[in-house]
């Protein structure tokens, strides 16, 4: 079989990467599912693939690559759009557009304080004319617009040099912190963002400018924060699922998604779902990496941001397929609302919960073990301990089918104690 390669008796997956592709540029940030096929160190495509089959047998090992084979050829795919297209920016046009007017309004806003109060300049000390903080004298006009005159030059310069300065820097970080955003540092939106924001700063120095020349330039009145269903409220109509007869979701799914949603709202605050975005999504996602599978009481009971904070290094981390799971429930949550018609006053809308983690065929399991407290407290059960057959779990069937599983499943490691 093509691409199969044996070597110290195991038989592995190799995979040479197109001309097109290996070693060459991987230019940053390439989007995660990529990771695999670049050389960090270089910041280049690897030239090869190579996987372990897991096998010594040589049918077997025909069988498996050709997960792998399909895998590879879709990467290959996506990091020629990659390379062709450029890293896909992580948050919306609207998006970026909604913020940079938002900060247009807020300069347009400070500078109406300002010009109400006054900033109480009185050089020639004119006793005939004090300051009394309505309005703005003569000095202050002047100096002001100094200061308006300048920051417009610096802001133009900007423009045309399209180099964002440290100032617009500052303001979109703390916009994007405002608005419960995550971007990674090397994101190709915080250039957009920062684009955006110098033009915004220019349109705002324009109106200023034309105020102090006495033109009447209105502050445009800030949109509606987003209202509407909350996630928890969100959650309790997809778990109670209509009336009697109505399909419900299993009492396990139910609790997984109590939780997934307890811990969303630890991390962003109980939104109103159609304020839910993909980067509050991703960012939930990325924290659901670092949780382990399991965590002793006195951390379990901590809020994410907290939990995050502690060395959980020694702890097994949950796997990709656990991630997509919770991502998949939280998606459901959701496209319950949106059958309810919640989403009916945006625009467009898009499920923000689709970021899961691609998983290789050849790497996906239909489960994961059993922790050892899973295990006791299967063991603790009725069932086991009492010899109990319950009717709602088939009789004997609540008893054999635990035991099967175990018998298929792999092994949990001992306890040394």
């Amino acid at each position: 079989m093509k691409f199969v390669q044996r070597r110290a008796g195991r038989y592995e997956f190799r995979f040479p990467l197109p001309d097109d592709l290996a070693g060459k540029t991987a230019p940053p940030p390439w989007p995660d599912a990529l990771a695999v096929l670049v050389n960090v160190r270089t910041g280049r495509f690897k030239t090869e693939l190579i996987r372990s089959l897991k096998t010594n047998d040589g049918p077997t090992a025909d069988r498996r690559v050709l997960a792998h084979i399909a895998e590879a050829q879709r990467l290959v795919e996506q990091a020629r759009r990659f390379l062709r297209d450029g890293p896909v920016a992580s948050i919306s046009a609207d998006q970026i557009a909604a913020l940079a007017r938002d900060h247009e309004i807020h300069l347009l806003g400070q500078d109406e304080a300002i010009r109400a109060k006054g900033l109480g300049l009185n050089m020639a000390r004119d006793e005939e004319a004090p300051h009394d903080g309505l309005g703005m004298t003569l000095d202050d006009v002047r100096a002001y617009r100094l200061l308006v005159d300048e920051l417009d030059r610096y802001t133009r310069q900007q423009a045309a040099q399209l180099r964002p300065g440290p100032s617009t820097s500052s303001f979109v970080n703390r916009a994007v912190e405002a608005r419960g955003i995550v971007l990674a540092p090397d994101d190709p939106a915080w250039r957009q963002l920062e684009l955006a924001f110098v033009k915004a700063q220019r349109d705002a120095l324009a109106g200023i400018r034309a105020r102090l020349d006495g033109e009447d330039v209105a502050t445009p009145q800030r949109p509606a924060e987003p209202t509407g269903l909350a996630l928890t409220a969100a959650l309790r109509l997809w778990a109670e699922a209509g009336g009697a007869g109505a399909r419900k979701p299993q009492p396990s799914s139910i609790a997984e998604a109590e939780g997934a949603v307890r811990r969303f709202v630890e991390l962003h605050g109980d939104m109103p779902i159609s304020a839910i975005t993909k980067a509050h999504a991703r960012a939930f996602r990325d924290s659901l990496v670092q949780l382990p599978k399991a965590l002793p009481a006195r951390l379990g009971r901590l809020p994410l941001p907290e939990l995050l904070k502690q060395d959980l290094g020694k702890y097994p981390r949950r796997n990709a397929q656990t991630i997509n799971k919770t991502l998949a429930l939280l998606s459901g949550v959701l496209a319950r609302a949106e059958r309810d018609g919640h989403f009916e006053a945006l625009s467009a809308w898009t499920n923000p919960f689709h970021v899961g983690f691609d998983v290789a065929p050849a790497e996906r399991e239909p489960y994961e073990p059993f922790s050892t407290g899973e295990l006791q407290r299967l063991f603790a059960s009725p069932v086991f301990a009492r010899g109990e057959r319950p009717v709602g779990g088939r009789g004997e069937a609540a008893y054999w089918f635990p035991l099967i599983a175990q018998s298929a499943a792999p092994a949990a490691p001992r306890s040394r104690s």
